[in-house]
């Protein structure tokens, strides 16, 4: 049975703890994040070891001694937490022949219209990757592993699939000597995955991201073989399976490549876009927030796109603000608009971008035509290292449907089914520099205030379908940058602008006396001191810089500046 009380065994005792030891949780957060196991609730509140959100006392462990520790709610945990992300890549190093044997695929060779017919149909043998069964398998053995390895200092949180490949290079470079990756007889399968984890800092403990990888890194190194053996009776998947190591994300990025890349390097320009959903709801509006990742870079949003249902003309607007949105709700003057207008709403599928630049709509009423005035969107930044920026995204009701209903901003569902109508807000897609997370559906125009989060006219948790361009890096070459402003101008990539008529002659001059094909020594000297004095009305000097033919045979014209 879960206990509710701190002081529950004698009336005269109680515990005093100052706000940063109890930190509890805010009214908009879920009380089952902070129940937790102890032997009494000042113990769970110093330590926080255990977890228990189901509220039941069986969830708890049971000390060597066989002392029966309890579940409290309220320990004063989860606000006091620091979260950790580590992202990198565990390579799975399989018997080649053995794994061909019992998972291969046949893949349709690409035949051109060259070839001949025959060519079309060959097939290709590969290995078959893993399923959403063999994931499962390989996430509960590298939690089992992960949650050794931590020994109750740092809390486990999630730990998540995001990729799989075979024989990925970048992988193979940064992996010691010993991992033999271009024997023949061998097989990499590279999964791509991201860790959580959470802790209590102290002034005794603090953790940083690389501090959670190198746990992982060193500690999947040493219980290799434990690992294995745990993986193999998982799934037979993974029976051919000889050994497993893990390298880091930004191991992989300072990585050469096996071969030359087609694309060497990102553009500054990116596009962050939410998936489309394939059942969609949708309202007048919807309030989200918009993260980067620890330890990442400021980045600056240069532009926006939704998505709506409705095949028409409508007006929306967007208002942000740095931090979170929660305690603001329905207060818009505690946010800027950095964007509003008229767009033509293109149904389910398809992006509607926002207009970027300042301009004029036109609202008709019978017979009276009226212009207004807005406002292309403002590029605003998310600054670097966990910073976040809000955004209240609605369409007015300036436009409306047939049935004089709001035309929708569309949105998805909650990813959680059970947080239903509760604050609580999961990721709805990441990347390296941004991460979209869940927000509050808004069901008027303008958005009421919600004090107690019992308003009817807001749906929570609700995940935006929205994209954002961005730069990826501001203050570039300053690309690890998490403030803002850039801490010096930015570096151009437009086009250097034309030197001066004075600057423009000097160059052509010493260019054309340089240039070892056309003039000799002694013209050289002539020609640079010429032009270094700017001497030009020695008509004499110019006997020394005839117009020359390059090797091509065409003749060098005169340089002709505009007055």
């Amino acid at each position: 049975m879960m206990r509710t009380t701190a002081f529950s065994l004698l009336p005269v005792i109680i515990y005093l703890c100052f706000s940063s030891v109890c930190a509890q949780l805010e009214l908009d957060q879920d009380p089952k994040l902070d129940y937790y196991c102890g032997f009494n609730w000042l113990e769970a509140n110093t330590f926080c070891r255990t977890a228990c959100p189901s509220g039941l006392d069986v969830d708890c462990p049971i000390s060597p001694s066989g002392r029966k520790q309890s579940c409290y709610q309220g320990a004063g945990c989860f606000n006091r937490m620091e979260t950790l992300y580590w992202t990198g890549v565990v390579a799975i190093l399989f018997d080649r022949e053995e794994h061909m044997k019992n998972h291969k695929v046949e893949v349709e060779a690409s035949g051109t219209d060259d070839e001949e017919n025959t060519a079309a149909n060959d097939v290709v043998p590969t290995a078959a990757l893993m399923g959403k069964v063999e994931e499962v398998a390989l996430e509960r053995t590298l939690i089992s592993t992960l949650q050794i390895l931590l020994d109750d200092k740092i809390y486990l949180a999630s730990l998540d699939i995001k990729g799989q490949t075979y024989d990925q290079p970048c992988v193979e470079a940064v992996f010691p000597l010993g991992w033999d990756r271009d024997d023949p007889s061998k097989l990499a399968l590279d999964v791509t995955m991201r860790i959580t984890a959470r802790y209590i800092p102290n002034a005794v403990t603090f953790y940083t991201d690389k501090d959670l990888g190198d746990v992982f890194i060193s500690g999947l190194g040493k219980a290799q073989d434990a690992t294995v053996r745990e993986l193999k009776n998982a799934n037979s998947f993974f029976n051919a399976v000889t050994g497993m190591a893990a390298v880091s994300e930004e191991d992989l990025a300072e990585a050469p490549s096996s071969m030359p890349s087609t694309s060497p390097t990102r553009d500054f320009d990116q596009l962050f876009e939410a998936k489309l959903d394939s059942t969609p709801t949708g309202s007048n509006g919807i309030v989200f927030s918009v993260k980067t990742p620890k330890g990442a870079p400021s980045v600056l949003l240069e532009g926006m796109k939704f998505v709506t249902n409705f095949e028409g003309v409508l007006e929306y607007e967007v208002y942000s603000k740095l931090g979170s949105w929660k305690n603001f709700v329905g207060r818009s003057n505690e946010f800027d608009l950095i964007a509003s207008g008229q767009v033509t709403g293109k149904g389910p599928k398809t992006w509607v971008d926002i207009i970027q630049g300042d301009h004029v709509g036109t609202i008709v009423k019978g017979n009276e035509t009226t212009s207004v005035n807005y406002v292309g969107f403002k590029k605003v930044y998310v600054l670097g290292d966990g910073g976040e920026r809000s955004f209240y995204f609605t369409t007015t009701k300036r436009f409306l449907k047939e049935d004089r209903t709001a035309i929708p901003i569309l949105f998805s569902s909650p990813i959680n089914s059970l947080s239903e109508s509760l604050r609580q807000y999961a990721m709805v897609t990441t990347n390296s520099e941004l991460e979209l997370y869940e927000g509050d559906g808004v069901l008027d125009y303008p958005w009421p205030t919600d004090p107690n989060g019992k308003s009817p006219y807001y749906r929570r948790p609700r995940g935006p379908i929205i994209a954002f361009n961005y730069d990826r890096s501001p203050c570039f070459p300053n690309v690890n940058f998490t403030g803002w402003p850039c801490p010096y101008v930015q570096k151009t990539r437009k086009p250097t602008p034309r030197p001066s008529r004075e600057l423009l002659f000097r160059l052509l001059i010493v260019h054309k006396c340089v240039y070892p094909y056309f003039v000799s020594i002694a013209s050289l000297c002539l020609c640079g001191l010429h032009s270094l004095l700017g001497q030009q009305k020695n008509r004499r000097m110019h006997r020394h810089c005839p117009q020359r033919h390059n090797r091509h045979g065409v003749r060098h014209e005169s340089l002709q500046l505009s007055q």
